[in-house]
């Protein structure tokens, strides 16, 4: 966790009476810095933002997610000036075990498929856009920074080569104009007595969704099946429209492909020593190492069925 040396000096123009305020004890690899505290008895969130460009895409998404029928934090107070910021109700709560899988699955498929059938333009004004390109000129650095990290076996870069050709070859049609989180990992979200609360949007664009589902496979890789199948069942029933369905019957493709892209950016994340973390380099090359392994099957999936197409 990141902690500011005086938030409380930040926040003291907002005029809303905040007290208790603490940053939150999270045992997580990196973060904005992000506090609690009260507003009289009502407990809140707040957030700040390296940018105010950040802080307006995570109050677009807050909107626009919770349009679509998403349990989101309510948002109480923003500000751009000085360092950008949020306060938003405090949702009492736990992480999502599981047991929820079915239930995130859903809001996920849900969302994706909402995003197809409205403008394309609504999205467009608030949120970056993602090619094919950008996401090979990503693998690309990724792949150098995990050659940093020794723990990192040599046949998983034979595998990102073969992920790089299978992305580059795949003709993804509608799919590249998709709202995706690029975030959905379980601790983005809580689990109430009202349902499951997502938060933490400033990494969503517009691109292809499919690293949604990679994040849900990488937290519970044994449910891997089970999630798969459920995503493609909610995806067949949200998308009714005969221009949308034409693409259906590589979808399993286009999953693995986006769980093996995700895993790849969080193996980079952790093994990228010029990035600050809560955890040191050693402990993080370990866990990239573990994450990576723990989907290897789904590379093997992959290669089979891209080597299988030749």
């Amino acid at each position: 966790m990141l902690i500011l040396k005086n938030p409380q000096s930040i926040l003291k123009d907002n005029k809303l009476y905040l007290k208790d305020i603490k940053p939150i004890s999270k045992n997580i690899i990196h973060s904005n810095p992000i506090y609690t505290g009260k507003i009289n008895k009502k407990r809140i969130v707040i957030k700040f933002y390296k940018s105010q460009e950040i802080m307006q895409k995570e109050k677009f998404c807050n909107e626009y997610l919770n349009s679509k029928g998403l349990l989101i934090p309510k948002i109480i107070y923003s500000e751009g000036s000085g360092r950008p910021h949020i306060i938003m109700d405090m949702i009492d709560g736990v992480i999502p075990s599981k047991n929820d899988i079915k239930e995130r699955v859903g809001s996920l498929a849900k969302i994706h498929t909402g995003s197809l059938n409205e403008s394309y333009l609504i999205l467009k004004e608030s949120l970056p856009k993602i090619t094919k390109q950008d996401r090979l000129n990503s693998l690309e650095k990724y792949s150098e920074i995990l050659k940093t990290n020794n723990l990192i076996e040599k046949n998983y870069f034979d595998h990102i080569n073969i992920l790089k050709k299978s992305i580059s070859e795949t003709n993804y049609g509608f799919w590249d104009d998709c709202f995706c989180f690029s975030d959905f990992f379980v601790n983005n979200s809580i689990k109430s007595n009202k349902g499951v609360y997502y938060l933490d949007f400033e990494r969503a664009c517009i691109s292809n969704p499919f690293i949604d589902v990679g994040c849900i496979v990488i937290n519970y890789p044994r449910e891997y099946e089970k999630i798969k199948e459920e995503y493609i069942k909610n995806i067949h029933t949200n998308l009714k429209s005969e221009n949308f369905k034409i693409e259906l019957s590589k979808l399993s493709l286009l999953i693995d492909q986006g769980i093996c892209e995700k895993v790849i950016e969080d193996a980079a994340f952790l093994s990228n020593d010029s990035i600050k973390k809560t955890k040191s380099n050693s402990y993080c090359k370990k866990l990239a190492k573990k994450k990576i392994e723990s989907v290897s099957f789904v590379f093997d999936n992959l290669k089979n069925s891209f080597m299988g197409d030749k």
